[in-house]
């Protein structure tokens, strides 16, 4: 081949390779201009239908923002103004635990802390009780299976109530089971998880996030509590009732590292983008690859097929994606964050109205948008098979007051075996695929359950922070 050959067959190569590119370029945009469409509907028709104000999201994929927008109205009469995804802040609840965990997580790559040793030698302020053999480390904290009782109390309405975190814990961390046994959704855990942040740094968690996660990250409008800046460009909290959207006091957390960062969708994409390239974003590091690696990763489940709590974050499994992921409620708010790792895609959602399911709506589509055919591995035949008859009774969700006379309790879940070899539970009904192990019928849930050294069933899991104890 002469040199002027192979010079054309470069320029036939290079002028190919753009072609498919800029068609690859043309499809990707085309996807995204069809989603933002879908979600405008989506939402628009929700804020009408459901009297929601306002509503935001971000969704970051490959270090980018693909797509950011406002929706309504960050408040009500005087002084409206339209909610901006770049400047409207809003609040995001329990997804601060995220924030706590990153935190901690900092504290061990700086070897300040080991991930597995008793907390107690660390903590200055206030000691966890011996009520067990077994010690409470920091890894128990990040996953949720510390055992602590989840206390009445931790929030206030006026700032002059609030208590200083090491006082309000000081005679509240009440341990009711042995650490690393079960996920039970802890707010303690992850205040306490602040706690330690507090005293090893000598900085108080909003100042700790704010020089080592927030600024370094670019996160501008993101801070703890109520301050200028907020009252300046916050989205004030509203719920629905008889007809009339209602503004909500502002609720104080003696709990704060589990519940009270406020922020914009904006920079929570900066601290999406972060955890998706595993610990650095903008050339700041803010963890090692290695512990942002781990903090994605299955650290506690009932079998290997349920959803497991990560380190601040918990599995789900929708539309054959595996995404890490955290919701938020405070009074006013809802707020949801979620990362699928394999293909580097984050979102993060919030808008007003607590509990409200918007936001899982939002989410749902947008995995549609990016769902790929997947193939299930086949059932193998069950050889033995489980007595349904010890799974049957009630069932409560962990996260409550054990030690309380009186307070919140969830409601009672009835277990019910029917004549087919299935049961039925919480309006699904499942059967077993594999011992202890049980699918719905509907194809939406998998289900576990953890016995004793006896075999008697102690809890059943759905995955993730939906955990259950028999209660007969």
């Amino acid at each position: 081949m002469t040199g002027t050959s192979i010079f054309k067959c470069f320029i036939l190569f290079y002028i190919c390779a753009g072609i498919v590119c800029y068609s690859q370029a043309q499809d990707s945009d085309a996807t995204v201009k069809k989603l933002e469409t879908k979600l405008d509907s989506l939402i628009n028709h929700a804020l009408e239908n459901e009297h929601i104000p306002g509503a935001a999201f971000i969704i970051v994929k490959d270090g980018k923002t693909l797509l950011k927008k406002g929706y309504g109205y960050t408040s009500l009469g005087e002084g409206i103004r339209r909610v901006d995804p770049d400047s409207t802040i809003f609040r995001i609840g329990s997804v601060t635990k995220t924030f706590t965990s990153t935190a901690l997580l900092q504290l061990v790559d700086k070897e300040l802390i080991e991930i597995n040793t008793d907390v107690n030698n660390y903590l200055t302020s206030v000691k966890v009780p011996t009520t067990f053999m077994e010690p409470v480390t920091s890894a128990h904290l990040l996953n949720h299976s510390a055992g602590f009782d989840e206390l009445t109390g931790r929030v206030v309405y006026n700032e002059q109530a609030f208590i200083p975190l090491k006082e309000f814990l000081k005679d509240r961390l009440v341990r009711v089971r042995r650490p690393g046994m079960i996920s039970s959704y802890s707010s303690y855990g992850i205040a306490l998880a602040g706690l330690l942040v507090e005293d090893i740094s000598g900085l108080k968690l909003d100042q700790y996030m704010k020089k080592h996660i927030w600024e370094p990250l670019g996160m501008n409008m993101t801070s703890m509590f109520l301050n200028e800046q907020v009252e300046n460009y916050a989205s004030w909290g509203y719920e629905y009732r008889n007809g009339i959207n209602i503004p909500q006091p502002w609720e104080y957390y003696h709990t704060y590292p589990a519940s009270d960062i406020n922020s914009t969708v904006a920079d929570m994409g900066k601290y999406l983008n972060m955890h998706l390239n595993n610990g650095v974003f903008n050339n700041e590091k803010i963890l090692s690859a290695e512990l942002a690696k781990l903090m994605k990763q299955p650290q506690l489940r009932v079998h290997k097929k349920v959803e497991a709590f990560a380190y601040g974050f918990y599995e789900e499994d929708a539309h054959g994606f595996r995404t890490i992921s955290h919701g938020g409620d405070m009074r006013g708010y809802s707020s949801y964050m979620a990362m699928v790792p394999e293909k580097k895609l984050g979102v993060f959602i919030v808008h007003h109205h607590e509990g409200t399911r918007l936001r899982y709506a939002i989410m749902d589509e947008i995995l549609k948008t990016f769902k790929e055919d997947r193939q299930e591995t086949p059932l193998k035949p069950l050889i033995e098979k489980t007595e349904l008859d010890k799974l049957a009774g009630h069932y409560m969700w962990t996260t409550y007051c054990h030690s309380c006379v009186d307070g919140w309790k969830p409601n009672r879940q009835e277990l019910v075996v029917n004549d087919d070899q299935t049961f039925t539970i919480m309006n699904r009904t499942y059967k077993e695929i594999e011992p202890l192990l049980f699918k719905s019928t509907d194809g939406m849930r998998i289900m576990s359950f953890v016995e004793n050294e006896t075999g008697v069933i102690e809890y059943m899991s759905l995955g993730g922070v939906n955990m259950f104890e028999k209660v007969d």
